[in-house]
């Protein structure tokens, strides 16, 4: 490739990301999104609440024929997947009801050690009633213990809220059932209405209507098929019993057999619409999480919301689709989701085993175009990680074999893409074109609400209720480490002589980075405040070299406060829309003016730390860093000789010096930012790799 075809091709590449990024972003703003809310949250109805938690009821239970009662409610009420997320990353029965009391994530446990088949022990008291409805007042002996352990964890659970609130208000709630206790107990532990079930019946049949405003019943796990074909025959005579206005809530509040994933939620009202849940708190259609039925069930019984609780009332989204295709959409999403879990771990051991196997091999035989091949491949990974989620793999038989299999042909694609033209005589032509390919998948997803991200095994990991949207820690190190690549390899082809085209670079790097900090820090896209401040220094690292201004500890400075000012400015911006529609940007400025930013900080500089103590193998990525930042900065060391070579093509150091000071600095503003670090340098070293292998033979001789 000529140095004015390289001119051109660095135009076009440059052009089309901004048409596509930039077209997206439009759309999104006139209202095109791929996923999230948009629904009427749920409102007091004057009717009676029955809550029904099922621990491990999953939407591929539920089907037409064997559990037509499940199917009905579906049919004629609102249907999502919930993310059951307690404390632990395992949900237990017990964790799930007290993460409903709590309105905040809670576990029934003090040390960390789960059993999920201990049932609490549940202490009764005097009669309430007994002419009546023959109820008991009941304590819980451990509840002062758990109350302890929530204390001491970082989201700091009220246990109890739910119960305390709708106290408060004069709405009486009633307990059918052990575990339903555990939800329905107040602050102090005490269960005011407690209905206890006849020896080896279920709690469904301590239902009787008019008795409470609010009824929690723990139906217990579902641990078979039998099992649910009861659960759903008690079900149905349990809604012929019902009130006049009464709304019914069903949860599947724990996982199951101890695997994580997303379980069903149904409200049903018999004056509402059929459709499909949301959240303000996951913006995500068919979404929602525990904490957000805690507000609901506080909103349908006409209680305010304490602080308390985290989430928020849902919403509910109208549809005219036949019950078949919203739960067709729903086993979709949590095959999806539960899937990308299980496998993000195995899928990428045993890839990267294989990517060093190959590398060495390779370079042992001396193939350079076959290392030139194996790092464009590496390099796309990650989108095809992300593409992937267009075709459901989740239902292949095995599944990591057909995901291996949409994977491998997806990098094919982009590896062919990527030498398909004539850009890839230039050494920075192929990983420009995957670089590119990479920041449009991952921007557009983010930019259109995530919902690939869902279901990629580099995405959010919903089920861990980390994060359902925007942009994660992984989707940041592969988003903002391209971007800054392909801004600095397209200033290297416009700068392809020196002092060169300066004004052109700068346009170039000025014009990518103000797309990838829109996209990662935009309210209403990637709501990523740790990203920010990173990628404009990094931004601005890389222009300044461009434009051969050197780096003095003054400009540093400058470019410190710049980054603060534009992390500041996006908070603002999101702090002023209303406190329901925040995002954690607008929240975390809320915290500052309440005084309460520091203890948020702690938390997360303490869950950033504490990775490198649980999980040891994240030291590699730290070592790794440290030794590329030395052989960067040391170019008469040892490992500073072996990059030489690179150095030749114009801005490739600088560009490597602003992807490491994204790393450093995202690394430390992130909690579990470590993974900001390996998804980067992946990316980079891969990128590296293709490089080297595709310059001239005599250039990669190192003396």
């Amino acid at each position: 490739m000529t140095e004015s075809g390289g001119r051109r091709f660095a135009w076009a590449v440059f052009g089309l990301v901004v048409l596509l990024l930039g077209g997206t972003m439009v759309a999104s703003l006139l209202g095109a999104r791929a996923a999230g809310t948009g629904g009427d949250a749920v409102e007091q109805q004057g009717g009676e609440v029955v809550v029904i938690g099922v621990p491990g009821l999953s939407w591929s239970d539920i089907t037409r024929d064997s559990t037509r009662a499940l199917w009905s409610l579906a049919e004629e009420g609102a249907a999502g997947g919930l993310i059951v997320r307690g404390a632990h990353v395992v949900t237990c029965p017990a964790d799930g009801w007290l993460t409903l009391g709590a309105g905040q994530r809670a576990a029934a446990d003090d040390d960390g050690e789960q059993d999920c088949q201990v049932v609490p022990e549940i202490v009764t008291g005097d009669d309430v009633e007994p002419s009546r409805v023959g109820d008991v007042s009941a304590s819980i002996p451990e509840w002062d213990s758990w109350t302890s352990a929530a204390a001491r964890r970082p989201l700091d659970a009220q246990l109890g809220s739910l119960s305390s609130a709708l106290a408060s208000e004069g709405v009486c709630v009633r307990a059918g059932g052990p575990l339903a206790a555990l939800g329905a107990a107040d602050q102090d532990g005490a269960v005011p209405r407690y209905a206890t079930p006849l020896p080896g019946g279920s709690a469904l049949t301590t239902y009787q209507p008019g008795v409470c405003d609010v009824t929690l019943l723990d139906r217990g796990p579902i641990t078979s098929h039998d099992d649910l074909l009861t659960f759903d025959a008690q079900l149905d005579v349990l809604l012929r019993n019902l009130s006049p206005g009464t709304s019914v809530v069903i949860a599947g509040l724990a996982d199951r057999d101890d695997t994580v994933g997303v379980r069903a939620a149904i409200i049903w009202r018999d004056t509402g619409d059929p459709g499909t849940l949301s959240s303000a708190t996951t913006r995500q259609s068919g979404l929602v999480q525990t904490t957000d039925l805690t507000a609901t069930i506080l909103a349908l019984a006409g209680a305010g919301i304490p602080d308390s609780v985290s989430g928020l009332p849902v919403e509910i989204q109208p549809s005219d689709a036949p019950v078949s295709e919203r739960v067709s959409a729903l086993r979709d999403l949590q095959g999806g989701t539960g899937a990308a879990h299980a496998l993000a771990y195995p899928v990428l051991g045993v890839g990267l085993v294989l990517a060093l196997i190959a590398l060495a091999a390779l370079v042992l035989t001396g193939r350079r175009r076959g290392l030139q091949v194996t790092g464009l491949a590496a390099m796309a990974f990650p989108s095809a990680a992300f593409l992937a989620g267009l075709v459901p793999w989740w239902r292949g038989s095995p599944q990591w074999l057909t995901l291996s299999m949409v994977l491998v042909v997806l990098m094919a694609a982009h590896v062919a893409l990527a030498v398909g033209g004539p850009w890839r005589r230039h050494p920075l032509g192929p990983p420009s074109v995957i670089a590119a390919v990479t920041v449009v998948v991952v921007g557009m997803d983010v930019i259109l609400g995530g919902r690939l991200g869902l279901i990629s095994i580099l995405g959010v990991q919903p089920v861990t209720a980390g994060r359902f949207y925007g942009m994660g820690n992984v989707g940041y190190g592969i988003f903002a480490l391209s971007g800054l690549l392909l801004a600095g390899f397209l200033a290297g082809l416009l700068r392809s002589r020196p002092m060169a085209r300066r004004t052109a670079a700068c346009l170039v790097i000025g014009g990518l980075g103000l797309l990838l900090v829109l996209v990662d820090g935009s309210p209403s896209w990637g709501a990523d405040f740790g990203g920010v401040p990173s990628l404009v220094i990094a931004v601005g690292v890389l222009g300044l070299a461009a434009a051969e201004i050197r780096l003095t500890p003054v400009r540093v400075l400058l470019l410190g406060g710049a980054a603060a000012v534009v992390a500041g400015a996006l908070m603002f911006v999101d702090w002023l829309r209303p406190a329901g529609s925040r995002t954690h940007l607008g929240e975390f400025l809320q915290s500052v003016i309440d005084g309460g930013a520091l203890e948020i900080v702690a938390r997360k500089l303490d869950q950033s730390l504490g990775i490198l103590v649980r999980y040891p193998a994240s030291w590699i990525a730290v070592v790794v860093l440290v030794a590329i930042v030395w052989a960067v900065l040391a170019q008469d060391s040892r490992l500073g000789r072996r990059l030489v070579p690179l150095w030749q093509l114009p801005m490739l150091r600088p560009t490597v010096l602003s992807v490491l000071t994204a790393l450093v600095i995202g690394w430390a503003l992130n909690d579990s930012g470590i993974a900001i670090v390996g998804i980067g340098l992946a990316v980079a070293i891969a990128a590296a790799v293709a490089i080297g292998a595709a310059l001239p033979q005599r250039q990669t001789r190192v003396g």
